[in-house]
């Protein structure tokens, strides 16, 4: 899969968001329907799949955060390039999660609880905890870690905020 339009047409299979991902104008998309669900839903699972449930749900607070931040949906965010390496790898997308085959149980649970999570975010009006950024130190060190307030270590990311 070469491009984001690629990935988004074999993930979810709708024309809506294979559109949307063509150009890198911002997607027209329900922000509250099964298409935004979807995204937010592989965002968090491409991101935090081996990460407690609590590391799920600091990535959704990041998506979120950032969303308010920038006055964007949910998925513009998950969508905009070089926000998520999730969508900018897009080779790094496991077979298993596209066509289902071969997935073991613990990427099963996973993808449950990203799903559950992305129906709570995107149906909750609360505010969730104000993080911004996350890394994992084992694979990369941004240039902006340093800078990051708030740390806290869950799993094998770290959180924070950037002012």
């Amino acid at each position: 899969m070469s491009t984001r339009r690629d990935l988004a047409t074999a993930l979810f299979a709708f024309p809506l968001i294979a559109a949307a991902t063509k150009s890198e104008a911002s997607p027209v998309l329900e922000p509250y329907g099964e298409d935004a669900v979807r995204i937010i839903s592989y965002t968090l699972y491409a991101e935090a799949r081996g990460e407690p449930f609590k590391g799920k749900l600091a990535v959704a607070a990041v998506i979120q955060t950032r969303a308010r931040l920038a006055n964007a949906s949910l998925t513009e965010v998950c969508l905009k390039e070089k926000q998520f390496s999730c969508w900018n790898e897009l080779d790094s997308v496991p077979e298993y999660y596209v066509t289902g085959r071969g997935m073991q149980p613990a990427d099963i649970s996973a993808r449950s609880d990203c799903y559950s999570i992305a129906w709570v975010v995107i149906s909750s009006s609360r505010k969730w905890k104000y993080l911004t950024h996350f890394y994992n130190p084992a694979k990369a060190t941004p240039s902006w870690a340093a800078s990051l307030r708030g740390k806290k270590t869950i799993g094998k990311h770290v959180f924070g905020y950037l002012d």
